[in-house]
């Protein structure tokens, strides 16, 4: 299961609405004749189910608008838009769905169909289960309020075959009503708990289809394979990406064909009719040597499958060999999962525990039922929250929303940590500091540069975005040689260790290259370990030599961790013991404001707070215009974000679009030489990357002739920018390195040059 928690603001016709855009048919939805449009459940606090109902779209809207189908009550007055506010939530919202395969599979057998369909159903019955278990309201007057367990919950359940460019995509649109019952009557859903469960109801719903047994007998029945780990259908894997493309372009077409009715047909909505008639045009549209199909239907979908290769008889693929649960043992699985937890964070939640149970199961490769599954995951969880303990004062309630456990290790390499960092504040400092002079060096950085290149054991520099940090370390190397100290740039990243390289013109490397030399290990979980000279490599089989001669570190040599902000605890202390054992000195250099790490962070902060002295750059050297250099410190604070907007959209750094295909549009239409573009999620990404590349393909800079398919499903051919997405000593590529496409080679290889300068590579 993919995508998360989305709240939904508007009205009960705004919600019909939005159930109808995303479909293709309108059988899908009045599933007998118009008989029911959705599936109501309530649960009680044991997750036991106390009523089910049939809804009409009649009765759906007024559930949305919070009228309880059971009863005919009013569970209350939503608070409309405009009305102080963007409205409130009427139902929280997430889908349930299933890798492509699966849903490819399902069109092509009805007996799949069918047991997918119950497969997502008690995937669902499981989240709405444990959701009443665990979801909680708030009991008290404003500021006096306590959390307190909810007795009632309502949800609804809408099912869909298809995208909404009738590709084959099943997926359950699983909406959380936000009014439940409590302490004797409604009461608004504490949202803000459910957002931090939604890692763990995720990964519930993902092991109970993956582990699904009946979907996987009916499956091998066809010749078909379910992955347990995976939970895509083996033999169709393949076959994803032409199912994938053909839905997204059908897709774009649709957008594109409904804005232009829209425009002329103002103040108009689109009825039945229409849609299917926009959805054929869609579906046909750029396809001149093919037969005109029936849209979103299984036989239309076959012969796309066909067309690309597809045959009914394929071999049977090869999957991780199937396990019990009896065969996993529970301490493991605990001890596992609280490594997880771990390296991520140093405190979580016991939904964060149970995140990480659930994601082991599955990748395990189990077959079970969603009541054993649910049974171990329960027992897991519980053991593993038991070996953790509280941060929280002893008085202090436990919820289980709140990150508050943690671990002796968590505690022990954060203590180890700050124990290494204080000895190397309070150490006497021998030697000079050299002074700094050099045309172009405000007073802040020369300052800055005659502390890194003295013999201080420990240096903290902090400037913002644009303040010269990279102007004053050059001047700092300089000012070291000239002392015979030799200085290494280290960096959490690959890539920005290459970008250091080229504008300093000294050793760089990223951290984990440097401390992985010097026999550090770390595992999937997050574990490290280090060989001493003479083990054996656990994962390569060598014999572990040492370090390389140009990555062992000299006495007094000054080690700069660059972008220090973004180091993670355990990374940090490995560096700190190879550098204590050679007697190097070590500098910090960062933005504590700028992107933290991806696991427990907060080393900048320990070492700042434990200094004499943080050399500050405070003025800004990068931006030509003094105006928008102050806005970007303001930015840095984060304070009164609404003023902060108000002016970036003064300037004209701020566009405001209709709609998110507007906004989609616009992006794809500029051209700006090594722009980069954020995106919210992977699939805004594609989209975007989509619109982009077909643009760039219209204007011939790129061949769509001879491709092959990325990571993310999309063309590469000649032309194309790409990014690689791992380090790769043997081949010479950094993460999130940017090349262009040369050539396609038969085989599927690609010839290549670095975008940054004219090295080739294949």
């Amino acid at each position: 299961m993919k995508g998360g928690v989305i709240p939904f603001r508007g009205t009960g016709s705004d919600a019909l609405r939005y159930l109808e855009s995303d479909r293709a048919r309108a059988d899908e939805y009045y599933l007998e004749a118009g008989t029911a449009l959705a599936e109501f459940t309530a649960v009680d606090a044991e997750g036991r189910v106390i009523g089910e109902l049939g809804l009409t779209a009649e009765e759906y809207r007024q559930w949305v608008g919070w009228i309880n189908p059971l009863t005919g009550e009013s569970m209350g007055r939503p608070r409309l838009r405009g009305e102080g506010g963007r409205g409130s939530p009427r139902f929280m919202e997430m889908v349930v769905n299933v890798p492509k395969s699966l849903s490819v599979a399902a069109g092509l057998h009805p007996e799949v169909s069918e047991a997918l369909d119950a497969a997502q159903r008690d995937a669902v019955a499981e989240i709405r289960s444990w959701l009443g278990q665990h979801s909680v309201t708030r009991v008290g007057a404003r500021g006096k309020q306590e959390v307190v367990p909810i007795e009632q919950l309502e949800t609804v359940a809408v099912s869909h075959k298809t995208s909404r460019a009738g590709d084959p995509h099943r997926h359950i649109h699983f909406q959380i009503g936000t009014r439940v019952w409590a302490a004797g009557r409604w009461r608004g859903l504490y949202t803000a708990a459910l957002f931090r469960q939604q890692g763990a109801i995720r990964a519930l719903g993902t092991a109970v289809i993956a582990a699904h047994p009946q979907l996987a007998a009916v499956l091998d029945a066809h010749g078909l394979t379910l992955d347990p780990v995976t939970g895509e259908v083996a033999e169709l894997v393949p076959w994803k990406a032409v199912m994938s493309k053909r839905g997204q372009q059908v897709a774009r077409n649709l957008a594109k064909f409904e804005a232009e009715w829209e425009a002329a047909h103002p103040g108009q909505e689109t009825g039945p009719v229409v849609r299917a008639r926009l959805h054929a045009k869609a579906w046909d549209h750029e396809r001149p040597s093919k037969k005109p199909s029936v849209l979103g239907s299984e036989a239309g979908w076959l012969r796309e499958l066909q067309e690309a290769g597809y045959t009914p008889d394929l071999p049977r693929a090869t999957v991780q060999p199937l396990r019990t649960l009896d065969e996993l043992a529970v301490q493991q699985v605990a001890s596992r999962a609280l490594d997880r937890c771990a390296a991520a964070a140093s405190a979580w939640t016991v939904h964060d525990v149970q995140e990480q149970v659930a994601h082991i199961v599955t990748e395990a490769g189990v077959r079970a039922t969603r009541e054993e599954l649910r049974e171990f995951i329960t027992i897991t969880t519980r053991l593993a929250a038991d070996d953790c303990l509280s941060i929280l004062p002893p008085d202090a309630p436990r919820l289980e929303h709140v990150a508050h456990l943690t671990t002796l290790h968590v505690v022990a390499v954060e203590t180890e940590l700050r124990d290494r960092l204080a000895a190397r504040a309070t150490r006497p400092v021998h030697g000079a500091t050299p002074r700094v002079q050099e045309p172009g060096l405000d007073a802040d950085q020369a300052r800055a540069a005659a502390a890194l290149a003295s013999t201080r054991p420990l240096v903290v520099v902090e400037g913002a975005a644009g303040a010269g940090k990279t102007t004053m370390l050059g001047a700092a190397i300089r000012a070291a040689g000239q002392e015979g100290r030799s200085v290494r740039v280290v960096t959490p990243t690959k890539k920005a260790a290459d970008v250091a390289a080229a504008e300093l013109g000294v050793p760089t490397d990223s951290v984990a290259a440097l401390v992985y030399d010097h026999g550090f290990r770390w595992n999937a979980d997050g574990v490290w370990t280090r060989l001493a000279v003479g083990d054996t490599d656990p994962v390569t089989g060598a014999t572990y030599r040492g370090p390389a001669k140009e990555n062992r570190l000299a006495a007094a040599e000054r080690v700069v961790v660059d972008e220090a902000g973004m180091l993670d605890q355990d990374t940090a202390l490995a560096l700190l013991t190879v550098a204590d054992e050679a007697g190097a000195t070590l500098a910090l250099v960062g933005d504590r404001a700028q992107l933290p790490a991806v696991g427990r962070g907060g080393v900048l902060d320990i070492a700042a707070a434990l200094v004499p002295r943080v050399y500050s750059l405070t003025s800004l050297h990068r931006f030509a215009d003094p105006d928008y250099a102050q806005l970007t410190l303001a930015l840095r604070t984060g304070r009164d974000p609404a003023e902060l907007f108000d002016r970036l959209h003064a300037l004209g750094l701020v566009r405001l679009h209709e709609d998110t295909e507007a906004l989609r549009a616009a992006v794809a239409a500029e051209r700006i030489d090594g722009a980069a573009i954020t995106a919210a999620t992977n699939d805004e990404a594609r989209e975007l990357n989509t619109l982009i590349r077909e643009d760039r393909v219209r204007a011939g800079a790129v061949d769509d002739a001879r491709t092959i398919d990325g990571a993310d499903g999309l063309s590469i051919g000649a032309g194309d920018l790409i990014q690689t997405r791992r380090n790769d000593s043997e081949m010479g590529v950094a993460n999130r390195q940017t090349w262009i496409v040369q050539h396609v080679s038969g085989d599927g290889s690609l010839w290549v040059r670095d975008a940054a300068s004219q090295r080739k590579q294949q």
